[in-house]
């Protein structure tokens, strides 16, 4: 198989990031529902439908401090497309998806000339793989290895699978980056109080089968706040110089008048930033809950830091 070889600024990435912090965005789906965004409709759709919308909330985390913005393409992969019947939109949602990043991303550069990236997200196929499941490996193989191939020649910079329980079906989802194209790619899993995930597995045995399946960097991302992600990243961090993510949650979120609350403040994610930097985590940002002023605060941690 030929890989694609479209690096955008990947190597300029992992250069930057061996010598600072870096700060991702925050929650898309978040903001979405804060424009109208319906319960069960899928965020990818807004690429089509509602673009200004999504190239408008990319801008707006970039001019919070973020100097990585995520693609909308979390749930793009060929498996959950499918169910939700719009497998066969799969190349032009990631490639719009790409289009709008790049273009809030351009138009910021030119302004205020300083570097910015761009993460192809990549989230887990919402269905349990055999042999528990009816979702074979080789299908979900198939469904990763589709959007995978529209990312990595749409021009991004990395792959960021995101949001992970099962070690192997990130495991799937990695295997189907590094052999199809050479973008760095970080690998994150998600854990909650237990510290561990919801399949059973802890932060060291992700990290000790990620980067030995050819994860660039490893991460946790959502299901819990930002003490109980710290938990997890110093168990990470114990164990690997290697670059580590971590984008938790606004807090753990509860319902107030129908309305789903994520009860940390900016404030908050910004004490624990300080927290994330003495732990030398390499991309800091948020997950569900968080908004660019979150990001905002975050950012102005790790600015003062360098």
């Amino acid at each position: 198989m030929e890989k694609e070889n479209k690096k955008g600024m990947g190597n300029d990435f992992l250069a930057l990031l061996s010598q600072k912090t870096l700060v991702i965005d925050g929650a898309m789906g978040t903001m979405l529902q804060q424009y109208g965004l319906k319960a069960g409709e899928a965020p990818e759709m807004w690429n089509i439908t509602q673009p200004d919308i999504v190239k408008s909330i990319h801008t707006s985390y970039l001019e919070a401090g973020a100097d990585i913005i995520l693609t909308n393409t979390f749930g793009a992969n060929g498996i959950k497309l499918q169910k939700l019947g719009f497998r066969e939109r799969l190349l032009e949602l990631n490639e719009q998806a790409v289009k709008l990043a790049r273009k809030a991303a351009d138009e910021y550069r030119e302004v205020h000339q300083q570097p910015i990236f761009i993460a192809g997200s990549i989230g887990p196929s919402g269905e349990i793989l055999g042999p528990c499941g009816l979702v074979k490996d080789e299908e979900a193989y198939a469904g990763y290895e589709e959007q995978v191939k529209v990312l990595a020649s749409s021009g991004i910079d990395f792959i960021l699978l995101e949001t992970f329980y099962d070690l192997n079906e990130i495991g799937i989802a990695l295997k189907a980056v590094k052999e199809i194209c050479d973008l760095p790619v970080f690998a994150s899993m998600t854990f909650d109080d237990s510290l561990k995930t919801i399949y059973g597995i802890s932060p060291e045995k992700a990290v000790k089968v990620l980067f030995q399946e050819g994860a660039d960097g490893v991460g946790a991302n959502c299901g819990s706040g930002p003490e109980t992600l710290y938990k997890v990243i110093a168990q990470m961090r114990v164990l690997t110089d290697a670059p580590l993510l971590v984008k938790p949650n606004a807090g753990i979120p509860y319902i107030d008048n129908n309305r789903i609350i994520y009860p940390a403040t900016p404030q908050e994610m910004a004490e624990y930033t300080e927290k994330f930097i003495q732990l030398r985590v390499n991309i800091i940002g948020g997950c569900c809950g968080t908004t660019p002023e979150h990001i905002r605060a975050i950012a102005g941690k790790v600015k003062k830091s360098v």
